[in-house]
Parts: C-alpha cells; sequence; structure tokens
C-alpha cells in the first residue's frame, strides 16, 4: 500500500491510477459524506460545504489506510465523521478559555436568577417569604415545622401553596 507521504515518489500512471480510484470512491459515497456533514454542521449549508472539503481532502490523505476488499463505504464514513470530529476539535478554545467562559456564563445565569427570585419574593407576604427563605436554606420540613410551630403536613401544603403563587407571578413578570 502507498502512502501519503510517498506519493510524490509515485509514477504519473500510479498516481493517475490512485487518482482515479480517490474520485470513484466519493462519487460512490456522496450522499453517505453529505449526511455526516449535514448532521454535524447542524444545518448551517455553507459549514456544511466547508466539512464536505475538508472530507474529501482526508480521505484522500489517508486513502493507504483503505484495504480494497473492505467495506469501503463503512471506512469513507468513519473517516468522514474521524475529519470532521478534528476539524471542530481545532476550533476549540483553549480549556481554561472554555472554563472562563463556562464560569462566567453561569455566574451570570445565578445573577439573573437571584434576580428573578428577589422580583417574585417582593410580590409575597411577610410569612411566605419567611416560608421560602428556609426552603432555600435546605432547611428540613421536620425543622421548618419546628421554626414555625406548626405540624410538616402544614408545612407541604403552605410550601405548595406558595410555589404555586410563585410560579404564577413569575409567568406574569415573564410576559411583560
Amino acid at each position: 500500500m502507498v502512502h501519503s507521504a510517498d506519493i510524490v515518489q509515485l509514477a504519473p500512471e500510479e498516481l493517475l491510477l490512485m487518482q482515479q480510484r480517490y474520485e470513484e470512491m466519493v462519487r460512490r459515497h456522496t450522499g453517505l459524506i453529505r449526511r455526516v456533514c449535514v448532521l454535524r454542521s447542524g444545518g448551517d449549508e455553507e459549514l456544511c460545504r466547508e466539512l464536505e472539503q475538508e472530507v474529501a481532502i482526508g480521505l484522500w490523505l489517508h486513502l493507504d489506510s483503505y484495504i480494497p476488499g473492505r467495506a469501503e463505504a463503512v471506512w469513507v464514513y468513519w473517516r468522514a465523521r474521524k475529519v470532521v470530529y478534528d476539524y471542530f476539535h481545532r476550533r476549540l478554545p483553549p480549556p481554561d478559555r472554555l472554563s472562563r467562559d463556562i464560569a462566567d456564563t453561569m455566574a451570570e445565569e445565578i445573577n439573573q436568577g437571584c434576580e428573578q427570585l428577589e422580583e417574585i419574593m417582593a410580590y409575597l407576604s411577610p410569612e411566605e417569604r419567611r416560608l421560602l427563605e428556609l426552603r432555600l436554606e435546605e432547611e428540613s420540613v421536620a425543622d421548618m415545622a419546628d421554626r414555625l410551630q406548626c405540624s410538616p403536613n402544614a408545612v407541604y401544603k403552605r410550601l405548595e401553596q406558595v410555589i404555586k403563587k410563585a410560579r404564577k407571578i413569575n409567568e406574569k413578570l415573564n410576559r411583560r
């Protein structure tokens, strides 16, 4: 089998034969290559065309790894997936940058959630706020019942009512 690095040393007839085999393989499996690229591009046509070009180059560069007589479509499929994976992997930000981006996004979402919760709490009565605050502090229902001097069943009922009310308030606030 001829390796990619040895292509320069091939006789013109051998290179022509290799090119014909490559072109025939790509022609036979164009649909398969297209499906892999469409799936991975998320429907972005420009990205899909770019991925198809990358796959075509990857197939040519690794043509020497195909063993004639084996399932050609399987080899094309796995080679296409590998090329697409490598394409996206090369474009990932460095891990430390990715971690910062994730941390920033999470902090922003938590901050938005806290602001939204504060806004909802403003519409609740002092007793309802106290009940939610205790629950948010991860108090057990038994501890909450002791603090509020009522039964655990009463705590469950009150929590259920307050949570329903908070959801309705949240829906109204989100419609604004």
